[in-house]
């Protein structure tokens, strides 16, 4: 039998473990033990959490913003530069005897992207989008069957780009046929949904200083002598842009994990594998992220998709028959969206005289930019009132703390709040 200090120092333990999972600025548990940054698969969780309204109120719209499911790369240039490079190590006789495997595997990866497409959804990714929908349906069940049953309308909307129509087809997929009778509107090609990099001069400055670091340099060539030999890797001109490709390959895949079983783990590190992806983290940061502090370009372009979540919200309230929105994008999409908003984890800029770094902000790319990662607003109306709550890859979040919640230790906000703290 338990000892009752033994049981309370347990019911102790649960209840940190559980503020955790709503405080912590990791919006979810997926593990960033293998540091894939942004390239982390987001999963199929069998359920998520959704925070119960107020007495009286009752779901009267649902939107998201979201970023495609797990993917091959988007072009073969890093494949044709890894192979190039391994190539001349190979005439050279400066392979190491793991090396002589690369190419072998690099082939047996390139014609499974071949074979799916470029930038196109994996297996994997298909199943992730099918998951979120299943999911929403099951936590929002009773809305859609009332707006099934009213012919009210769910639209999706997308970049265009083709991983995000397929993505809004494998959500469609499961959310209709957890829904029978769910009508789904014409989806859109949207393309403030295509945010390009809005990194500034102070910014880009700070990715290159990142990138010279002794120790980045030295985990690249460490890397790279897993395959090569150390006299051809002391000869490269830029070591840390050939290591990053073999990171790239690392990080891309796990996304492929139902199409094959090469994984590039055996070239990579683990303690590499960290470096380079804070690299990746570094540069998406300055690029889509919070940025430099006192500058705004970093995700000032997402305003336009604020914009569209407040008009979409307005349109309902005013008796649109337009019941749930969501918005299929890119992490460039999500990334800049959550700094705009200021979602956990993403409210720290980096000082010109501190850049960023994990060790001194809580930004981290395998939240914030994961793959088919995703930001959720969720309206409730009683009478003439409504509140909104936000899900962040599925759990709940607070908004920006320049913004008021109805109780101090609410998740609900009232509309002309977040219009007043976010506009």
């Amino acid at each position: 039998m338990r000892s009752r200090g033994t049981a309370v120092l347990l019911a102790l333990l649960m209840c940190a473990v559980m503020a955790g999972l709503t405080t912590s600025a990791r919006a979810d548990l997926v593990s960033n033990a293998n540091y894939y940054a942004n390239q982390t698969p987001y999963g199929n969780p069998a359920s998520t959490q959704v925070k119960a309204p107020p007495a009286g109120y009752e779901l009267l719209f649902l939107e998201t913003v979201g970023r495609h499911g797990s993917r091959t790369l988007t072009s073969d240039t890093v494949e044709d530069r890894a192979l190039a490079l391994w190539q001349r190590a190979s005439s050279q006789g400066k392979l190491t005897t793991l090396g002589t495997q690369f190419d072998n595997d690099l082939a047996a990866f390139r014609a499974v992207e071949q074979r799916i497409g470029y930038g196109n959804l994996s297996a994997r990714g298909k199943d992730e989008l099918r998951g979120f929908g299943r999911r929403t349906a099951v936590n929002y069940a009773g809305f859609f069957t009332r707006a099934a049953a009213k012919g009210d309308k769910v639209q999706m909307r997308v970049s265009g780009v083709y991983r995000t129509l397929q993505s809004a087809r494998y959500m469609r997929e499961t959310l209709g046929a957890k829904v029978p009778g769910l009508d789904f509107a014409a989806r859109v090609v949207d393309e403030r949904l295509l945010i390009e990099s809005g990194s500034t001069r102070a910014g880009r400055a700070a990715i290159a200083a990142n990138r010279r670091q002794s120790s980045v340099l030295a985990s690249s060539k460490h890397l790279l002598e897993r395959i090569y030999r150390p006299s051809f890797v002391d000869g490269l001109s830029d070591p840390v842009a050939a290591a990053l490709d073999v990171y790239a390959l690392y990080a891309t895949a796990p996304g492929l994990k139902g199409d094959t079983t090469i994984t590039f783990a055996n070239y990579v590190p683990i303690d590499d594998a960290r470096r380079l992806a804070m690299v990746k983290d570094t540069g998406n940061f300055y690029r889509y992220g919070p940025g430099v502090a006192g500058q705004v370009s970093s995700y000032t372009q997402a305003k336009p998709v604020l914009a569209d979540f407040f008009a979409r919200l307005d349109q309902r309230i005013a008796g649109g028959r337009t019941a749930a929105v969501f918005r299929h994008g890119h992490g460039e999409t999500t990334m800049p969206f959550g700094a705009l908003i200021k979602v956990p984890g993403s409210t720290k800029q980096a000082l010109k005289s501190a850049p960023y770094t994990w060790g001194n902000n809580p930004w981290r790319g395998f939240v914030a930019g994961r793959l088919a990662g995703n930001i959720e607003w969720a309206a409730y109306r009683k009478g003439g009132a409504v509140l909104v709550t936000m899900r962040h890859n599925e759990q709940p979040a607070k908004f920006a703390s320049a913004c008021t919640p109805v109780e101090a230790t609410s998740y609900f906000y009232r509309l002309g709040e977040l219009k007043s703290c976010l506009g």
